[in-house]
């Protein structure tokens, strides 16, 4: 089944290969049998119409248009971007061919596999996974989890370049580990920024810096974790254009699973056992793990006190990084 593929990586606990290049750690062809394999189709046109079968999610954009929908029909699962791929595989999309529809841009296929489609793998073999980017802190990972555009990459990129390790951007697999702990994984080796965090890239070493084909900029950090890490704290961040000081409070299990519970890794999700599954497994992490959230004077560029106050407020006695 790996003979033919041309890359093998090891993301979110999980042993990947792949006709497609994709920006996840490389690792050697696995001895078994791969974890999640993805091939690359025949072309095709893709309908905006939903394929026919049971609705698991669905998510449209802001002008009403269809953005994704993920459907299962009788022995395999279809998530579709209208216009752009069809992502078909078995139940659990571990298995998937990439059927690109051929006015679409191909660069949009490491983007879209490497994120929501994993995704929502990791979400369908029951595993919760956070809208958040990770970065290694003291051996144990830090998490900025929110919705887009809520500064986590930028966050995690800004850390990394003060020699803070990469564990994961935008999606990051967590397991809830018996009655007091949490751990993570590695996943994506690169962070995706808009354009207003480019000026972060204008340190890098050349050739760190890429554009991508959904118009943000791609940037390779020095050092990515190499292992599963021990979750330390989740951060929400707040933006702030007017605060001087960062100012970090840390929230009660009710209010964190609350406010943690507003950024699911994939909306529209209409699958209630999916739903329940990870609501529980949420509710199990808020009881483990120290949830904060953070006031952040807002760059970049950002102060050098400003990223040395995030990180010594979140190691403080008064929002502990474990109980």
């Amino acid at each position: 089944m790996t003979a033919a593929m041309a890359f093998h990586y090891r993301a979110h606990g999980l042993a990947v290969s792949s006709e497609a290049e994709l920006p996840l750690s490389p690792a050697p062809p696995p001895a078994g049998r791969p974890d999640f394999v993805l091939r690359v189709g025949e072309d095709a046109p893709v309908p905006e119409e939903r394929p026919e079968g049971e609705l698991l999610a669905a998510l449209n954009r802001r002008n009403g248009t269809v953005f994704y929908t993920l459907v299962r029909r009788d022995d395999h699962t279809i998530l579709r971007y209208p216009g752009v791929c069809d992502f078909v595989g078995d139940h659990e999309l571990a298995r998937v061919s990439a059927h690109w529809d051929p006015a679409a841009d191909r660069g949009l296929l490491p983007v879209l596999a490497a994120g929501a489609l994993l995704a929502v793998h990791l979400t369908l073999r029951g595993h919760l996974v956070l809208h958040a980017s990770a970065v290694q802190l003291d051996g144990r990972a830090l998490a900025f989890v929110g919705a887009s555009g809520m500064g986590k990459s930028t966050l995690a990129a800004a850390l990394c370049g003060t020699g803070c390790a990469l564990v994961a951007d935008d999606v990051l697999r967590v397991d809830v580990i018996g009655a007091a702990a949490a751990r993570v994984y590695p996943g994506s080796t690169e962070n995706r920024l808009r354009a207003a965090a480019r000026e972060l890239a204008d340190s890098a070493p050349a050739g760190a810096a890429r554009p991508t084909a959904d118009g943000r900029l791609s940037l390779r950090p020095a050092a990515v974790a190499d292992g599963p890490l021990p979750l330390a704290a989740c951060v929400v961040p707040r933006p702030s254009r007017e605060a001087v000081e960062v100012g970090v409070h840390r929230l009660s299990p009710a209010r964190a699973l609350l406010r943690l519970s507003q950024f699911p890794r994939v909306l529209g999700w209409r699958d209630p056992a999916t739903m329940g599954d990870s609501f529980q497994a949420l509710a199990d992490l808020v009881e483990r793990v120290p949830v904060a959230e953070a006031v952040i004077p807002w760059g970049p560029p950002f102060r050098p006190e400003v990223l040395t106050g995030l990180l010594d407020a979140v190691r403080s006695p008064a929002v502990p990084l474990s109980r």
